[in-house]
Formats: C-alpha cells, sequence, structure tokens
C-alpha cells in the first residue's frame, strides 16, 4: 500500500473515496500540522461515520475515516484544521486540533459480554473471533474491546508514514491520551504504540513487518496443549495443559509459536490453534 499527500491536501492512492465538507477552521499555522490524533468511530460502519461527521447539525469532523477493509474517505484537506479532538491537551498544548490530522477508524469500541455474544454500545452484536479482552493504558481493569482488522492496520500505517513524510509529524497520539478520562479511542486492541514507534523511532532494515495485527483471538484444537515461559519445546510448563476448546487471546507469532494470554500470558504452539471463533 502507498499513499502520497498532493498539493491540495489530499491523500492519494488506492480505494479513497472524497466526501469533502466545508466543517473545518480553515488553514493551519505555519509549520502545521506535526501531529496526528486516532480516533475510533464507535459506530457500526463506514457509512455511518460519514453520515454523522457530515451532517452540518453535528459539530465534528476529521480528516479521514479508515474502514475494516481499508477503504479510505477523506473528510477534510489535509491543510485546514478538522474538528475532531474537543477539550484536549498534550505536551504543554490545549485545542489539539489546531495542531492535528484526525483520523477516524471504522471500530465499535468497548464491549459487554451478552451470551455467546458481545455487544456494543450502539446495540451492535458482535462474536468472539471480533473481540479482545485488554486493559486499557488509562484503566486497571481489563473489558471487551472490538478488534481493529489486519487490512485496516495496514492501512493506518501506511497511510500515516506518507503523511509524516509530507508534513514531518512529530507526534503521534490516540485521543485517549489527549483526553484522558473523557475519551478511550482507539483503545487497546489498537496497536497505537507500535504504530508510534514504527512512525517516529529509528528503524533498522530487519525491523518487523509494520503492518502489525490487533490482538486476536483462537481456540485450542489438540487434546491437550502445554502452555510453557518461552517459546521453545524445552521451556517451563506455566500451568497443566489446555484442554481443546480453550479460548485464547493472541497477542503475536513467533517462529510457529502464539504469544497467548488467558489470566497470565505463555506460550503455544501455532499449529494446535485456530485463528477466530470456535
Amino acid at each position: 500500500m502507498n499513499y502520497s499527500v498532493d498539493e491540495k491536501g489530499l491523500l492519494r492512492g488506492n480505494k479513497i473515496d472524497y466526501v469533502l465538507v466545508d466543517k473545518h477552521s480553515g488553514p493551519f499555522g505555519d509549520k502545521l500540522p506535526d501531529m496526528i490524533v486516532m480516533h475510533y468511530t464507535g459506530g457500526s460502519s463506514v457509512e455511518g461515520a460519514v453520515a454523522h461527521l457530515k451532517n452540518p447539525q453535528v459539530q465534528a469532523s476529521a480528516h479521514l475515516v479508515i474502514g475494516q477493509d481499508g477503504r479510505i474517505v477523506q473528510l477534510v484537506e489535509f491543510g485546514n484544521i478538522a474538528w475532531h479532538a474537543g477539550k484536549s491537551s498534550y505536551q504543554n498544548r490545549s485545542g489539539i486540533n489546531q495542531y492535528s490530522i484526525g483520523i477516524e477508524m471504522d471500530n465499535a469500541g468497548p464491549m459487554k459480554h451478552v451470551g455467546d455474544e458481545f455487544m456494543s454500545d450502539f446495540g451492535g452484536r458482535y462474536k468472539a473471533a471480533q473481540v479482545v479482552e485488554a486493559t486499557h493504558r488509562n484503566e486497571s481493569a481489563p473489558r471487551f474491546w472490538h478488534t481493529y482488522t489486519e487490512a485496516q492496520i495496514g492501512c493506518v500505517f501506511a497511510v500515516c508514514t506518507a503523511l509524516v513524510a509530507h508534513y514531518g509529524i512529530k507526534h503521534v497520539v490516540g485521543h485517549e491520551e489527549i483526553a484522558p478520562g473523557r475519551k478511550t479511542d482507539p483503545g487497546p486492541a489498537f496497536p497505537l504504540d507500535k504504530l508510534r514507534a514504527y512512525l517516529l523511532e529509528a528503524r533498522s532494515e530487519d525491523a518487523p513487518d509494520p503492518f502489525l495485527q490487533s490482538p486476536r483471538a483462537g481456540t485450542v484444537t489438540a487434546s491437550s496443549l502445554n502452555f510453557r515461559a518461552a517459546p521453545r519445546a524445552n521451556s517451563r510448563q506455566l500451568r497443566d495443559p489446555l484442554p481443546a476448546g480453550t479460548p485464547l487471546q493472541i497477542l503475536e507469532e513467533r517462529n510457529g509459536w502464539y504469544h497467548v494470554k488467558l489470566e497470565q500470558e505463555g506460550w503455544v504452539k501455532k499449529e494446535h490453534v485456530r485463528v477466530g471463533d470456535a
């Protein structure tokens, strides 16, 4: 995926629609924008998010909406100040709209466990494979969150790479970091720290693939699966073997092993885990 920014402040590349709205505060100041703020939409679709953000009665807008399939809709030119951050502050700055590009990702946000499914705040229902249990950076206890897709995350990394190259972006933050206590997006299902490190820290040629997945759901398929402290067959076992059907949260993959989480973290052989809902 390759993207670029043209002289009009429009993103150029594949699968981009333009629904430009006159909901902005005019041009950025000199040497701005120098920040990117990541959001989730808290809704059920790209179409719903775009309809909401282009509604003249809604005092909110964003530069981009990125769908779960990697589709992009641009609503505000990058040269203009969109209304996405609200009351916000970061590193001795307040009113972060005037410094930043706002990217909304199609994602339902926090979930509640209801029977065999999970329910969003707006009543949408989701399968276990679409949900991850994780602890928010501003909270102390885990809860359930809608996952981001691999296509969506890959698209976000590629778009942000283009923005950093064009504008010399210096800060990549979540709404949760500039408005803590008021906002929770993009939440722990999105690899914000990895995005930030990839974009802003020095990288060697052997750096890992930047298009990193959010945590995924998995299910043990073996009758008995060892749960080890490290991704090695001779590593110590952390607990009794996991029976078939045990649900797992997959954090990463390494050399044929999955780093997973139950009530504790450990390693299991990839070949004995099915990714997705049972």
